[in-house]
């Protein structure tokens, strides 16, 4: 089996919305050390936030690199968990996943 990859573009119409929809990632997932082990232990092998340098609109780029689509999908009940906490913020996201098929550099 090969690396599965999420790319996700998250667009915010202003720097408030992008500092609360951050805030609410930071108390979710990176406070809790738990919550980091159980992403590693379940297949998690990269994730990574890029936030443009652009004033308006604001985007971020998540990248998140499992193992394979098992792991993907080990995950992906945490994630669901955290999904209602930011439902209520205006964002527009574009999600792309598949398995990785090129990765040399």
């Amino acid at each position: 089996m090969s690396k599965f990859t999420s790319i996700i573009t998250v667009t915010f119409p202003s720097t408030p919305l992008f500092e609360e929809w951050y805030k609410t990632i930071e108390n979710f997932f990176l406070k809790d050390e738990k919550i980091i082990v159980y992403l590693k232990q379940n297949g998690m092998t990269k994730w990574t936030m890029s936030k443009t340098d652009d004033v308006e609109p604001i985007k971020v780029v998540i990248i998140m690199e499992y193992k394979n689509k098992k792991s993907f999908d080990q995950c992906q009940s945490l994630f669901l968990k955290y999904m209602p906490k930011v439902q209520n913020l205006i964002y527009k996201t574009n999600i792309i996943r598949g398995e990785v098929i090129f990765d040399q550099i």
